[in-house]
């Protein structure tokens, strides 16, 4: 029995392998030939470390332009590049990602990415330009002085091309009787290009296609079913205003969400004033739907202080659908991290409209209040809290058969602390702990996790990280305790993980008792200048059944 479940486990991943590299087989070579093109001509982007935390390194950069989710930033030792961080956020001028490797990272250290470039001598004396005039910014931080920021301003040194491809496989299958394995396929495609033919004009898209292998023929009959596209604009931008038109996020209002239209900002100073025309995309395709028309403004302010930025926007927006209002609200948010040592981000939204029994009437509710903070009064201890308050959001016109939830939509509240020491160089602790609550819960969430991590461990030279869990809600109680290695591997900038994790969870109502043991293990690998290899596994064993996870996939960067 147990020959022919391999036979099974065999044949399956064959064929899926086989699918996964024919179809990739023509996007490797040409990425391939492309690289070889490029690979010479890349120039270096650095960014200043403002805090740390056990997953995050956070640094702030003069922009982020040409750096991708997925890319590598690198710090300089003994002159050789040491990869250290997988950017996993970015923001204009802010970046945040995952630490790799052994390399000591400390508040203020300056680490880089290499960012594609054609190589002129106009560009290079450009350069050389920039590096004076981040000499003289850093000379006005130094005597704390408040200096403007031009957000429109085009630095001379950014591409003009740059994106990022990925395809990726997910397979599932477990070994018993009867189990039939499940693939997903996902590709993944973002592109800008800036100043098009020398122009003030600009292009962004991100869109992503993703489907299950049995919905291939539903896929080729209309592709659109499972083809979601988050933006597609074209741009105008000078120094005193920016026009988009086509489906674009504006990161101003991102709690908006993708927007079908016109959308307009004006530059005056420290200030931009902007407006916003069009309709939503549909709530089940994402399709254009003109039916679900919205309009609004926002007055955004942004300030550069020291060596950090402070940015605050309000923003008034009223929804449609068919001609009726749906939704008002109010919109605010604020980052900053202007102070030494501390990051702060807070947000909120208040709905200003209400439909009762078709009488419709003005209301302020809130609906959403976030707050994160992060201090880190000495390069070895951070200390974290957040607050997040929310209700759900209602849209009168667009869901009329869920109003009674109005009835019992009482606001979700959480907490989060957390806290992280470096008593010694390599050696991490973390603690952290959440509580949460909502009118009606039998009692409250509660959640304590704990890891320490040792990142010089002598000899073998690897990343050990172990890590314990313990969460009690309305129906379970259960505890997660695990290990994972890392290792790094200076051939082609390799990362190695091996992991294993026990699950155990008692379930209320007399459901008995759920124990799980988990492994898993990753190799993520540079193939060929920006092109990624990346394989993941995961095995989850309960008893005699083993449930089987894979994902393969390819990531390209130009």
């Amino acid at each position: 029995m147990s020959s022919d479940r391999a036979r099974r486990l065999e044949f399956f991943m064959n064929k899926n392998l086989e699918k996964m590299f024919k179809t990739t087989a023509l996007i490797l070579l040409a990425l391939c030939a492309a690289v070889y093109a490029r690979e010479k001509q890349v120039v270096k982007k650095e960014g200043k470390v403002s805090f740390i935390t056990p997953q995050n390194i956070y640094l702030m950069f003069e922009n982020t332009d040409g750096i991708s989710v997925g890319d590598t930033l690198y710090y300089e030792h003994d002159r050789e590049n040491v990869p250290v961080m997988i950017v996993k956020y970015i923001s204009s001028k802010s970046i945040s990602g995952e630490k790799i490797g052994k390399e000591e990272i400390k508040v203020g250290d300056v680490l880089f990415a290499y960012v594609g470039k054609a190589e002129t001598t106009n560009e290079k004396q450009t350069l050389s330009a920039g590096s004076e005039k981040d000499t003289n910014l850093v000379q006005a931080s130094n005597t704390q002085t408040v200096k403007k920021v031009d957000k429109f301003a085009v630095p001379t040194n950014r591409r003009n091309f740059y994106g990022s491809f990925n395809a990726n496989s997910f397979s599932n299958y477990a070994n018993y009787p009867n189990s039939v394995g499940i693939q997903r396929w996902d590709y993944t495609l973002n592109m800008n290009a800036e100043n098009i033919g020398g122009s003030p004009f600009y292009f962004s898209n991100y869109m992503n296609l993703s489907y299950m292998s049995s919905e291939w023929r539903d896929v080729k009959a209309n592709v659109f079913n499972n083809l979601k596209i988050y933006d597609l604009s074209f741009g105008y931008k000078t120094s005193s205003y920016n026009v988009w038109f086509g489906r674009h996020m504006n990161y101003n209002v991102s709690s908006v969400g993708p927007i079908d239209g016109l959308q307009g900002e004006k530059n005056l100073g420290n200030f931009a004033l902007g407006g916003i025309i069009g309709s939503r995309p549909d709530f089940y395709n994402m399709g254009l739907n003109s039916q679900l028309f919205e309009y609004g403004g926002y007055i955004n302010r942004t300030d550069s202080v020291n060596s950090g930025v402070m940015q605050t926007t309000l923003a008034l927006f009223q929804q449609m659908n068919h001609g009726k209002t749906d939704r008002r609200f109010l919109y605010f948010q604020h980052t900053d991290n202007a102070f030494n040592n501390l990051y702060f981000f807070l947000s909120s939204e208040v709905d200003l409209f209400q439909e009762m029994n078709n009488v419709q009437q003005n209301n302020f509710s809130l609906t959403s209040l976030f707050f994160n903070a992060e201090y880190t009064p000495a390069r070895f201890i951070t200390l974290n809290l957040s607050y997040d308050a929310r209700k759900n959001v209602v849209y009168y016109q667009t869901f009329k058969s869920f109003l009674d939830s109005l009835f019992t939509n009482e606001m979700r509240q959480g907490l989060h602390a957390g806290f992280f020491l470096r008593p010694v160089n390599g050696l991490f602790l973390n603690l952290n702990g959440g509580y949460s609550y909502q009118k009606g819960d039998v009692r409250p969430s509660r959640n304590f996790g704990a890891s320490i991590s040792e990142s010089m461990i002598p000899f073998i030279d690897i990343t050990l990280i172990l890590n314990y869990n313990r969460v009690f809600n309305n129906y379970q109680d259960g505890t997660i305790y695990g290990a994972t290695i890392y290792k790094y591997l200076p051939f082609n900038a390799t990362t190695i993980s091996l992991g294993y994790s026990n699950i155990s969870y008692n379930f209320g109502f007399n459901a008995g008792k759920f124990i799980q043991k988990s492994v898993n293990g990753q190799i993520y690998t540079r193939i060929l200048g920006p092109l990624f290899f990346n394989f993941y596994y995961e095995g989850d064993f309960n008893g005699a059944t083993t449930y089987n996870r894979f994902m393969t996939g390819f990531n390209y960067r130009f």
